[in-house]
């Protein structure tokens, strides 16, 4: 995933067109990437600033925040960044390359920016355990929270 940005010399642009597959090193979060595609190109403005405009989209498997189980996460990353915020972002990418543009690290950086901190898809997910049980408004019997039954009683002088 590296572009020879010597090519801007004698080309208008470079056209960016492939899929991308996890690397394992690179984030513990995502399980796995599908249908992960980069189209977009690499090209230079009437100022002769080369700028880089892509999209990046797939689905990416996380676990789910509830069941732990891998549930797809769709991403759309649009990455509109010129060759000066490049080198200032991915400063570690860039000290050794005057003239190439790796993208795999501008994607994953951007990637993991996407990866939602809390995510399920078990909506109805049927939540309790030993002496706990999580509680929604279907649950609660007569606008009444069940824990505080038996004060109910106390106070109605019910034995």
């Amino acid at each position: 995933m590296i572009i020879e940005l010597d090519e801007l010399n004698y080309k208008k642009e470079i056209n960016i067109d492939f899929k991308v597959e996890k690397d394992d090193n690179l984030d513990a979060r995502i399980l796995d990437l599908k249908d992960a595609f980069v189209k977009g190109r690499v090209y230079k403005n009437s100022n002769n600033d080369i700028l880089l405009d892509c999209d990046f989209t797939g689905n990416m498997i996380i676990k789910d925040s509830i069941t732990l189980e891998p549930i797809p996460y769709k991403f759309n990353i649009k990455i509109e960044e010129s060759w000066d915020d490049l080198v200032e972002n991915y400063r570690e990418s860039y000290e050794n390359s005057q003239n190439t543009l790796d993208l795999k690290t501008i994607l994953w950086q951007n990637i993991v920016l996407e990866v939602p901190i809390s995510y399920s898809l078990n909506k109805d997910a049927n939540l309790k355990g030993n002496g706990w049980e999580l509680l929604n408004e279907e649950s609660k019997s007569n606008g009444i929270d069940p824990r505080l039954k038996d004060l109910e009683k106390l106070l109605k002088g019910d034995d």
